[in-house]
């Protein structure tokens, strides 16, 4: 090999290790994290299913969604067919006690702990004995936190031998109550007792 060959192929090799030190050296724009702002969620995910726990460590509720979308920007998270279900804190069970279940087509959670919950709302009772056994309206807000519960749509309340029906209606799923406020209508069921012979 010639003295000039040789030349030539330090000098191409510096000039491909300087290339290389400036390729890792600056910034590359195309791995860099995205500006959001767009309208694009933060995160997303699919089949979620969350617990939160009070202080005490005890389970208050599950929220399980077929699909979350969070936005950082807004403070809010969005949920496609959310199932929400509640415990009772004060059982002394060494199984938490399942309260309610509540279903919607979608919901948005905000940064104050209220649950925003739009279409076919359906609140079921999981405990056969209590006398509210199932709320259904078409919009509803819960707030995770004290459990209360309101709706200013037509609300239909069913129970033990009961129907109800309103226009708007006030609760606390955590005390097992709920108000209808406006245009009431109740139909009363009353069970037909065999006579004694």
């Amino acid at each position: 090999m010639s003295r000039t060959q040789s030349w030539l192929i330090v000098i191409l090799t510096l000039i491909v290790l300087a290339l290389i030190g400036w390729n890792f050296s600056s910034p590359d724009k195309s791995t860099s994290s995205p500006v959001l702002g767009d309208g694009s969620p933060t995160y997303q995910t699919q089949e979620a299913t969350t617990f939160v726990y009070d202080p005490e460590g005890k389970l208050t509720y599950k929220l399980e969604a077929d699909d979350v979308k969070n936005y950082t920007n807004t403070k809010l998270t969005w949920f496609t067919k959310p199932i929400l279900t509640t415990f009772d804190t004060k059982s002394t069970s060494a199984t938490p006690l399942k309260t309610w279940t509540v279903h919607a087509n979608k919901a948005k959670l905000t940064h104050d702990n209220m649950l925003y919950l739009y279409g076919n709302v359906r609140v079921d009772s999981l405990n056969n004995a209590s006398q509210l056994q199932r709320i259904t309206t078409e919009n509803a807000t819960i707030n995770l936190v004290t459990q209360d519960v309101a709706s200013d749509d037509k609300v239909t309340l069913t129970g033990i031998g009961l129907k109800s029906e309103g226009m708007k209606m006030r609760g606390n799923l955590r005390n097992k109550t709920a108000e209808l406020i406006e245009k009431v209508t109740t139909h009363y069921e009353i069970p037909h007792e065999e006579p004694n012979p």
